[in-house]
């Protein structure tokens, strides 16, 4: 799911706030956040301006946020009155959303959504850690809290110190889409470490990422010219086959028989690497070794949402990292090629450009490495079809037919 693009308004005066507002609204984006703790002017102008905005902005959502300085926003917002301007956009009904810490005053919130339940303002309930990231089931129940209070949006942004937290914030929300696939939910891990969320949330439920295109108004926050290039790759649609799958399941040759059945481009994805290295896969395992080279394969999956409909052979490891698993499922079919130990072995046996099976080439090793693969393989295959014994034209047909290309 491609999410929705905002951009944050962050200038100090009113005529300023206004130009702004006209030059995101000929941006290919769908959302704008004016941030009222960064206006400097009389309070009694905040409701006047946010329907000036929304006249401005036209099919444009508007979303209007207020950050007192503890709340990691501007000193400046904590001269206003934060429930009163709240209730006073609420009434007006101009604004699409407008932002509101759900720790603030749980029971203000819950009082104050149900009359606005039904009306055009819709309240964002927020979360903001700007120092650590919790735990995966505490981001479970700030989300679920926020639906629980009435807030017709959840969303929750923190404070990343390793990948492994990134990870955390993308899996739950993944889980909470799961749980609750009707709430709209909007997540991200903050600073430059937390960039992929911003990138890839969508793809595991995240329906809105905010950038910038002249100051940030949250760390982290990516340029929106970049963020949209990244967008236009990796949301480009299910245009692709894609096969998947352990070492000498046949990809390469059923590959290319599937290009030559349906006259579709061949992407094997090793080659690519190696050509854009300028190196072998052994020498880039042996040099730099495979954890690098796990990274180079899952930057490589955004450059295939720029190429048209192909028949996409990927290396067999490429279905082992979550991130590449959402990615693929995003461009394309993705298809799991099985075969037995039995049948690898001997296709493989005399193959010297298999790296993970150095000094290990036989049936005992080759079983025991897939067996642990097998759960990451099924987890990412929208398809699977078995190739043992059967000739590379059958196999190409059932694949045809299984993604209704046939």
């Amino acid at each position: 799911m491609r999410p929705r693009v905002c951009v944050p308004i962050v200038d100090s005066l009113r005529r300023r706030i206004t130009d702004r507002a006209r030059e995101l609204r000929e941006l290919p984006i769908q959302m704008v956040e004016w941030r009222v703790d960064y206006y400097a002017g009389y309070e009694a102008e905040v409701r006047s301006i946010v329907k000036e905005l929304k006249e401005i902005l036209e099919d444009k959502e508007l979303i209007v946020t207020l950050r007192t300085e503890y709340e990691g926003g501007e000193k400046n917002g904590s001269r206003f009155d934060y429930f009163g301007m709240i209730e006073g956009v609420l009434q007006d009904g101009a604004a699409d959303y407008v932002d509101v810490e759900i720790e603030r005053d749980e029971k203000w919130l819950s009082k104050i959504s149900h009359p606005y339940r039904e009306s055009h303002t819709g309240i964002i309930g927020s979360f903001h850690d700007f120092d650590k990231t919790p735990e995966k089931d505490s981001i479970l129940g700030i989300l679920e809290k926020s639906k629980e209070l009435g807030c017709r949006m959840g969303k929750i942004a923190c404070m990343p110190h390793c990948e492994e937290d990134v990870d955390t914030v993308l899996m739950a929300t993944k889980q909470m889409r799961e749980n609750h696939p009707e709430y709209p939910i909007i997540t991200m891990s903050m600073g430059a470490l937390g960039s992929r969320s911003r990138l890839y949330g969508g793809l595991y439920g995240s329906e809105v990422s905010f950038g910038c295109e002249q100051e940030q108004s949250a760390p982290g926050q990516m340029d929106v010219h970049e963020m949209l290039r990244v967008f236009d790759k990796i949301y480009a649609g299910k245009k692709h086959i894609i096969l998947i799958g352990f070492m000498g399941v046949g990809k390469t040759c059923i590959s290319k028989e599937l290009s030559s059945q349906t006259q579709k481009p061949e992407i094997d994805t090793d080659a690519w690497i190696e050509k854009n290295e300028g190196r072998s896969i052994r020498e880039i395992f042996e040099e730099d070794g495979e954890e690098y080279f796990r990274r180079v394969e899952t930057n490589l999956i955004d450059e295939l949402g720029e190429q048209p409909p192909s028949i996409v052979s990927c290396g067999g490891g490429m279905a082992l990292r979550e991130i590449n698993v959402r990615k693929l499922q995003a461009l394309g079919e993705v298809v799991l090629l099985t075969a037995k130990p039995d049948t690898i072995y001997e296709r493989v046996k005399d193959d010297t450009g298999r790296p993970l099976l150095q000094g290990n080439k036989n049936v005992a090793f080759i079983e025991k490495l897939m067996s642990e693969r097998q759960p990451y393989y099924e987890r990412a295959a929208t398809k699977c079809v078995a190739t043992d014994q059967r000739p590379v034209e059958d196999i190409a047909k059932e694949i045809l037919e299984k993604c209704n290309q046939i």
